[in-house]
C-alpha cells in the first residue's frame, strides 16, 4: 500500500543517513551536545524500537481479519458511529489523500535542518539515530495498534466511495493513524532538538519553532479526517502518541547536570524554619 511503502522508503533513508553518519563519528568529541551519546547508550533505545518493530511485523503478517463483503456493507448505519466521529464517514477525497502522503515525506526529512546549524550538523550522526529510535519505537507502536483493534476506516461507511476501496484490508486499518503519529513524532523531535542545543534562543523563536513543530501534524490530522481515511479520534490520539515520542527519547537522552539535580533553601514561614528540598529528574 501507498502508505506503507511511503513509510518504508523513509525508514530505509533514516538507516542509511544514520549509518553513513556514524562514519565521521570516531574522530569527534561530543562535549557540546546536550545529549548523552555511545552505543552504551543507543542499546536499550535501539533494542526497544526493534522489540516493537518485530511486533508490529508480526502482528501485521498474522493478522487475519476480513474486510466488510458488500453485503455486510449494506447492512452498516453511520448512525451506530460516536457523535464525535460520525462526521468523518461522509467525507472523501483522494487528492486530500495524496496531499496526506506529500506532508508524510515532508516531516520525515525535516531532520535534515539539523545539517543547517553547526553543532547539531557535527551531531548529525547520533541524531540521525536518535531519529531511527524514535521512527522504530512510534512506527511499532502504531502497527501494533491498527493491528489489534481492526477498526474501520470512515469511508467504509460512505457510499459514494469505490467499493473496491470499502472492501480492502486496507480499510480496517483506521485506529490508529500513522501519517499523524509519523509526523507529530518527527517534527516535536526537531523542535526537542533545537531547543536543547539552543536553550538560549530568543522567546520569539522558540514560539515560531514550536508552533510550527506542533501545527505541521495538526494540519496533517485534518487533512486525514477531510479525505476520509480516518476518524477524529483516530488522529487525536495518534498525535499524542506520536508528539509525546518525539518529546521524550530525546528527553531521556539528555545530560543531567548531577550538580543542579539537588537543592536545598533554608525558609521561614511565619516564624517558622524550614528547609526546602528540590530534585530534578
Amino acid at each position: 500500500m501507498k502508505s506503507r511503502k511511503i513509510l518504508s522508503t523513509a525508514l530505509f533513508v533514516l538507516t542509511i543517513n544514520s549509518l553513513l553518519a556514524q562514519a565521521s563519528l570516531n574522530n569527534y568529541s561530543n562535549q557540546t551536545s546536550p545529549y548523552n551519546s555511545g552505543w552504551k547508550y543507543e542499546i536499550p533505545y535501539m533494542a526497544t524500537g526493534f522489540g516493537l518493530l518485530s511486533l508490529g511485523f508480526i502482528l501485521d503478517h498474522t493478522n487475519n481479519v476480513i474486510p466488510y463483503t458488500p453485503e455486510e456493507l449494506e447492512g452498516l448505519n453511520r448512525d451506530d458511529i460516536n457523535s464525535f466521529d460520525r462526521g468523518a464517514t461522509y467525507n472523501w477525497s483522494v487528492s486530500l489523500s495524496n496531499t496526506s502522503d506529500i506532508l508524510l515525506l515532508g516531516a520525515m526529512v525535516a531532520p535534515a535542518l539539523f545539517l543547517a546549524k553547526k553543532s547539531t550538523y557535527d551531531d548529525f550522526g547520533w541524531l540521525a539515530l536518535m531519529g531511527l529510535e524514535i521512527f522504530s519505537i512510534n512506527y511499532g507502536i502504531k502497527t501494533t495498534i491498527k493491528n489489534l483493534s481492526n477498526r474501520a476506516r470512515p469511508y467504509v461507511y460512505n457510499t459514494n466511495v469505490p467499493m473496491s476501496e470499502r472492501t480492502s484490508t486496507h480499510s480496517m486499518e483506521s485506529f490508529i493513524s500513522g501519517h499523524v503519529s509519523t509526523t507529530a513524532a518527527m517534527t516535536f523531535f526537531v523542535a526537542t532538538v533545537f531547543t536543547d542545543y539552543y536553550p538560549d534562543m530568543k522567546t520569539g523563536y522558540k514560539i515560531g519553532v514550536w508552533s510550527a513543530a506542533a501545527i505541521y501534524p495538526a494540519v496533517t490530522a485534518y487533512i486525514r479526517v477531510k479525505s476520509g481515511n480516518h476518524f477524529p479520534t483516530d488522529v487525536i490520539t495518534a498525535y499524542a502518541i506520536g508528539a509525546f515520542s518525539g518529546w521524550f527519547i530525546p528527553f531521556l537522552h539528555k545530560k543531567k547536570n548531577k550538580e543542579d539535580k539537588f537543592s536545598f533553601t533554608p525558609i521561614n514561614i511565619n516564624g517558622n524554619l524550614g528547609i526546602y528540598l528540590s530534585y530534578k529528574f
